[in-house]
């Protein structure tokens, strides 16, 4: 079986600008703890598309791992407002709940 990175690695020679396929690679490499790969990732998403409340949640999270607190606040304060101005209340409130969540445990 083929490796996920690989699989995403493949995808993205075929279109380096893919937002979806940077955000996947982000998360797969959140969820195999390489937080400084993922941060990478998320970020080159959101300079495609920077509309996505979901990587700058995500990044934030790659971010503190990293003790990047104050870049992934500014990550949390960005998806906020792009929540905000889409209206999508899961989103906001799930940014809302990942500061306060750092702010109840710092």
């Amino acid at each position: 079986m083929t490796d996920r990175i690989e699989q995403l690695h493949r995808l993205l020679a075929t279109d380096p600008t893919d937002a979806f396929c940077l955000y996947a690679m982000g998360m797969e490499y959140a969820r195999r703890g390489s937080h400084q790969a993922a941060a990478a990732h998320l970020e080159q998403s959101l300079s495609v598309e920077p509309d996505q409340p979901y990587a700058h949640f995500h990044r934030a999270r790659s971010l503190a791992h990293l003790n990047q607190f104050k870049e992934a606040n500014e990550a949390i304060e960005a998806g906020l407002d792009i929540a905000t101005n889409q209206g999508d209340e899961k989103a906001a409130a799930e940014l809302a709940e990942l500061r306060a969540s750092w702010d109840r445990n710092g």
